[in-house]
């Protein structure tokens, strides 16, 4: 059995067990995050600027671009029927290609007629989508729990489709602690019930590095797995898949696979429906400079 056979067939067993989803309680107002002037301000990102890897931005007529929209509807297929619309995009390590993945599929999705995006960057130790983005950011997500910003403040309209960006914001040492708050948790949920066309897309931390991701798992819809070929070894790859455990594996992104393995320049993606795995090809080329 080939290494990504092996690491298929342990996602398949955990896609069994689905998570337990946030209910449709409503939180004390205590915990009221406003979603006031959520997409309010000038488009941020210039397509000049962007880093080349995001490729439905910097080379929408590309190859690499029209597998992300492959990948893109099968997401869609996926969870379209009761709006599996919160999904983390995470990977056993850094420099697996979580980043570049979750972001162009998040503008992949905000091209598409029908739905808008809302990326939001969760890795606190190691943010990275704005830079992909070509933007700075003074404050984000991590401002928000701590109650140093308002969720209106720091919502970004990126101008590229209908994607909206919720950055990292400044570093926290007790990252893992915000991201299981209950705070975090009437976010998801919010994020989640307020729009109902939209995706909400997590960019979070690797897996084997950081606890950071573990309980951020808990409150998703969906979970899909980035891992690099020739870098990922099996045992890691069954090694994250077994920290969020109990968590919904949309499916396994078998990124910078070579033209040894692959036969071509582009690499696999690997999504589950009920008949079992679908299988794509797309070049990410992998994150540069081992950023997550």
């Amino acid at each position: 059995m080939s290494r990504i056979e092996k690491v298929l067939e342990k996602a398949a067993e955990m896609r069994e067990s689905l998570h337990e989803t946030v209910g449709e309680e409503t939180f004390s107002h205590d915990h009221k995050i406003p979603f006031a002037g959520f997409e309010v301000g000038e488009p941020a990102v210039n397509p000049d600027t962007v880093d080349r890897h995001i490729v439905c931005i910097t080379d929408p007529n590309s190859v690499a671009t029209e597998q992300y929209k492959k990948l893109r509807a099968r997401i869609i297929k996926a969870t379209t029927e009761n709006f599996l619309n919160t999904i983390m995009v995470t990977s056993p390590d850094m420099g697996e290609g979580k980043t570049i993945t979750a972001t162009n599929l998040a503008v992949s999705i905000a091209n598409e007629i029908d739905h808008t995006v809302l990326l939001v960057d969760t890795d606190f130790k190691h943010p990275s989508v704005h830079k992909y983005l070509g933007i700075e950011t003074k404050q984000g997500l991590s401002d928000c729990l701590m109650g140093k910003a308002e969720l209106s403040q720091v919502m970004i309209k990126t101008g590229i489709g209908k994607l909206v960006f919720l950055p990292a914001g400044n570093a926290a040492e007790n990252a893992t602690e915000l991201l299981s708050s209950e705070k975090m948790k009437m976010l998801v949920h919010e994020m989640k019930l307020r729009y109902k066309d939209r995706y909400i897309i997590f960019d979070s931390a690797p897996i084997l590095v950081t606890s950071d991701s573990i309980p951020l798992s808990s409150y998703m819809d969906g979970v899909l797995l980035v891992i690099q070929a020739s870098r990922t070894t099996p045992k890691a790859a069954s090694h994250a898949i077994s920290q969020i455990k109990g968590s919904n594996i949309l499916g396994v992104v078998f990124n910078n696979v070579s033209k040894y393995l692959a036969r071509n320049l582009y690499p696999y993606y690997y999504l589950y429906n009920k008949e079992g795995y679908y299988k794509s090809s797309t070049n990410t080329g992998g994150d540069k400079d081992n950023n997550p």
